[in-house]
């Protein structure tokens, strides 16, 4: 009966055939895609606790691994995919964390082609699941959630970056996405420990949800979900464990943390321009009149966030054991002002980080009973926000093509889906 109704819903359908079209759409785009960050974490983890190379993450290290991988591009397979990859990464710039390339072991086995197919698949996967997840978690329709996806498929060009370069932002929005949902159950129920162990798992993965943890502790602390907070902490515990043993496995000690961020400090600003696709709000100011802001605006956005959680806390009794929706709401709240934290303050911000935008805005697009004008202000301006982090409709109709200026686009998208966010956390 469900399934007749349905298939005569004619929103369900066309937001289906939409959704289908942009599947379709990314697929293709990913098809033709060289994956240049795809074919740079590829060769790290095949040559990561190899005897000749020490530190992947040093100068000598980083430009003989290159010239090798370039050599090799052009005898051990026919594939002009891979050629393309390989020419740019003369010398090797591995900005991402030694467990990420821990991660790719498995990707890294066969051919290129062969390997970047199951990844492409992985992340197509990846972004259906987290999308539709989240937007259901959240008290979406069916419907808006197709319509959601599609949208995301179709013009958002975070996520158009992401297939084209490789890299693996679509995946870590589908484990967000997973993580939300697990963290979402009952607040003693075990799978709180496994939710935890994946908290810990992505932070050390890529740290940009880094501000998600004093975040999601004061939510729940001044809530009173203390069991909630006690099991994820354990679990944080045991997956950050887990991590590092894997880590140590792999590059043979924990030393390669060490080198990774001495690499990430030696990095000079000539690296991370905003004519490369660096849209970052830091990276704007720094470039516009030569502050170099990043540790103040992390703390200024973190502070903000942290204070909202303040003023939100329960004026009466706290109500320890929260039904999941108001769970899912609140947890998503201080996970996307985490997300947005980074993004409005690190120094390089690629285009397709935005992708970690997108929980703020699926969180401030639903609707809340009785909201009245105020509620459908706050649709609106996320809308409009979302409109300018995709970039995409509104470069094209404005002809916006200069990176400068879709840097302050996409900027003036975050700061309004924060200040929205915010607000959320600070709603008793």
């Amino acid at each position: 009966m469900r399934l007749t109704k349905a298939l005569g819903d004619p929103v369900l359908l066309l937001a289906a055939f939409l959704a289908g079209a942009g599947l379709v759409e990314t697929w293709n785009l990913g098809r033709r895609a060289p994956g240049l960050d795809f074919h740079q974490f590829w060769v790290v983890a095949q040559v990561v606790g190899r005897a000749d190379v020490p530190n992947v993450y040093g100068d000598e290290e980083r430009a003989r691994i290159g010239a090798e991988f370039v050599r090799r591009s052009l005898t051990d397979e026919d594939s002009e995919r891979r050629r393309a990859a390989a020419r740019p990464w003369q010398v090797l710039e591995p900005t991402a964390t030694p467990l990420l390339y821990a991660a790719f072991r498995p990707l890294s086995g066969g051919s290129y082609e062969g390997d970047f197919l199951v990844f492409r698949t992985l992340s197509l996967i990846a972004v259906v699941a987290g999308v539709m997840a989240l937007a259901l978690l959240l008290g979406h329709s069916p419907a808006t959630a197709l319509l959601l996806l599609a949208g995301v498929t179709l013009a958002f060009r975070p996520l158009k970056t992401d297939v084209h370069v490789g890299n693996v932002n679509a995946i870590q929005l589908g484990v967000v996405a997973g993580y939300l949902w697990l963290s979402s159950r009952r607040d003693g129920a075990r799978r709180q420990l496994l939710a935890g162990a994946l908290l810990a798992v992505l932070v050390l993965f890529k740290p940009n949800l880094l501000a998600v943890l004093p975040l999601l502790a004061l939510t729940w602390a001044l809530h009173g979900r203390h069991r909630k907070l006690a099991l994820q902490a354990a679990g944080a515990l045991l997956g950050g464990f887990l991590a590092l043993a894997l880590t140590a496995a792999v590059f043979g000690s924990l030393l390669a943390w060490r080198d990774w961020l001495e690499y990430l400090r030696a990095l000079p600003p000539a690296k991370i321009p905003l004519r490369y696709g660096n849209v970052g709000l830091e990276r704007l100011i720094d470039e516009t009149t030569g502050l170099r802001l990043a540790p103040w605006l992390a703390v200024l956005f973190t502070g903000i966030a942290l204070a909202c959680v303040w003023a939100g806390r329960p004026r009466g009794p706290a109500a320890p054991d929260e039904e999941a929706p108001r769970a899912a709401a609140q947890d998503t709240a201080a996970v996307a002002s985490g997300c947005l934290v980074y993004l409005l303050s690190a120094p390089m911000v690629w285009l397709h980080y935005l992708l970690l935008g997108l929980p703020a805005a699926m969180l401030l697009l639903r609707g809340t009973p009785g909201g009245g004008p105020a509620s459908d202000v706050r649709r609106l301006l996320a809308a409009l926000a979302l409109l300018a982090i995709a970039v995409d409709p509104v470069a094209d109709l404005a002809l916006m093509y200069d990176m400068a200026h879709q840097a302050v686009l996409t900027s003036a998208g975050l700061l309004v889906l924060f200040g929205l966010t915010a607000r959320e956390l600070a709603r008793p």
